[in-house]
């Protein structure tokens, strides 16, 4: 009978920063949401107990396959929309089929771009955090190089600059990823 290790993998730094007004973008692509989830649990807590507490904007990037079969949470998520605990939803389906001219965003990394000047804002200016977790090859790399091309257009740098600016965010722990390949 074949034997299947498993070993437990902590991660002691994927968590909401300590600091509630600091804003931060999340991006959980499928089952890649999961921690996300509990992320916005605890943040809408936190306001019921703080409501003089000052919260910065949170943001969520989401896909999924199809919008009517395996859009995860999506109840909750417009809860925690409506009651202001999530700021920004931002959603796309990369097997559902488009009718429009333009053909909308297939995968978390495509919306990203649409939201470059927010991300270079939250990530620069704001000095927030950015999460992601889901599949490392398939999605977090494309998301790394989707913020790479950001930082470089936003700050009117070369790759390389922009590619420093990112090494500098993963080591502030202010780019956080919980990735699996």
């Amino acid at each position: 009978m074949p034997v299947i290790s498993i070993f437990p993998r902590p991660n002691n730094t994927f968590h909401l920063p300590a600091d509630p007004s600091v804003p931060f973008m999340m991006v959980g692509p499928g089952t890649g949401i999961s921690p996300f989830i509990g992320f916005l649990q605890h943040r809408q807590k936190l306001r019921e107990q703080h409501t003089d507490w000052e919260f910065g904007e949170t943001w969520l990037f989401f896909g999924c396959r199809h919008q009517d079969r395996d859009y995860l949470f999506k109840d909750e998520l417009r809860c925690f929309l409506e009651n202001g605990t999530l700021t920004h939803l931002k959603v796309c389906f990369s097997r559902d089929s488009s009718t429009a001219e333009v053909a909308p965003p297939k995968y978390v990394q495509d919306i990203i771009r649409l939201y470059a000047k927010e991300v270079a804002r939250v990530l620069l200016e704001e000095k927030g955090y950015f999460y992601i977790c889901g599949d490392k090859k398939h999605m977090a790399d494309g998301v790394s190089d989707a913020v790479v091309e950001i930082l470089s257009m936003e700050m009117e740098a070369d790759r390389l600059e922009a590619m420093k600016i990112l090494a500098m965010l993963r080591e502030e722990k202010r780019y956080l990823q919980d990735v699996w390949s």
